[in-house]
């Protein structure tokens, strides 16, 4: 282990302040922040890799939560493929803890027990991976989270804005609604911080700004599809015809499944505005053909995350928290979007 590079890294990387970074699944996008232009750009990170990587190798430790959705296929894939393409000398050391924190957790575990170099975690919990995570900075091994937070210090946060996201739904929601009906709220697995930060944006800003959006009913459906589909059935015969006016849902495969049930129900022609979040290809198909009002895309953390671990594995310069836009799709926009979006 790369052990003379740690004690600056960890000290460093934490004292340093957030800078903005683009969504991989959408389109290019022009940006204030140099550092942001520069760590994007192939020319800076083949700079990178040749000034500070040298032909030294590092092993990255990455713990994935669970490889059964698009969105953390996409985390995983993209970051390691900007990594063969530009870090030759970054090994891999793969883990799947397939839904399961205990799983994730003891998976971490068992990175450190290995003495790779630096893990990277897409969290399945904020606190479930607490003890794990911090064993790992413990043991001096820098730690980059994605998507998601874990309730404990970390190296590098990569991130997107979940409360702002819950904040723009609420608002485009009032705006084709005009700030009046009823809502369904299909909520994400229950102590994931993107669960929580959804649901707190969009609550608090209809408490705050629109008074006559009711949530009616709401559900922890696991950010499944399967789920999603289930409760909305429920929810299709305790709600009557005109009952229902919106359906806001914390990922896309949740609204795929509402809309889908939707229209089994011969329900369609109400008029129910069906909301995801993510960015799938499917969702924008689904905002192209009127099934669905919009999504909203959920940065991959690519190449981010990725650029982030090697410039602490190489003791440059990085900032400890790495913000992405996300960004609202609907009917007006979505023909930019088509084709671009999470398989």
């Amino acid at each position: 282990m790369k052990r003379k590079f740690l004690s600056f890294v960890l000290a460093s990387a934490m004292a340093l302040t957030m800078v903005g970074c683009g969504g991989a699944s959408a389109p290019a996008a022009d940006t204030s922040s140099d550092t942001a232009e520069e760590a994007s750009s192939d020319e800076a990170a083949e700079d990178t890799g040749d000034s500070a990587g040298g032909d030294e190798s590092f092993t990255i430790g990455y713990a994935q939560r669970a490889t059964d959705a698009a969105y953390t296929i996409a985390i995983k894939e993209q970051n390691q493929e900007y990594a063969k393409e530009n870090y030759p000398n970054i090994e891999w050391v793969e883990t799947d803890a397939q839904g399961d924190v205990a799983t994730q957790a003891a998976n971490i575990e068992d990175l450190v027990t290995r003495g790779v170099d630096l893990i990277m975690v897409s969290p399945l919990t904020s606190d479930g991976l607490t003890d794990a995570v911090a064993e790992a900075m413990d043991a001096g091994i820098p730690v980059v989270t994605m998507d998601r937070e874990v309730d404990t210090d970390v190296t590098v946060k990569v991130v997107a804005d979940n409360k702002l996201m819950g904040q723009m739904a609420a608002d485009k929601l009032a705006e084709m609604l005009d700030g009046k009906g009823n809502i369904i709220e299909l909520c994400g697995t229950t102590g994931s911080s993107a669960a929580i930060d959804r649901q707190a944006g969009f609550e608090e800003t209809l408490e705050e700004k629109y008074p006559d959006l009711k949530i009616v009913d709401k559900q922890d459906c696991d950010f499944s599809s399967a789920d999603a589909a289930s409760y909305m059935e429920d929810m299709l015969q305790k709600y009557g015809e005109g009952e229902i006016q919106a359906v806001y849902a914390h990922n896309d495969p949740m609204a795929e499944a509402a809309a889908e049930t939707i229209a089994a129900a011969g329900r369609d022609g109400e008029g129910i505005l069906v909301t995801g979040m993510d960015g799938e290809e499917a969702a924008f198909q689904m905002v192209d053909n009127g099934q669905m009002a919009f999504t909203i895309i959920y940065p991959t953390m690519a190449p981010e995350a990725m650029i982030a671990a090697y410039n602490v594995l190489t003791g440059q310069d990085q900032d400890s928290v790495v913000n992405c836009e996300p960004t609202l799709v609907d009917g007006d926009n979505v023909a930019d979007h088509l084709g671009t979006g999470l398989q």
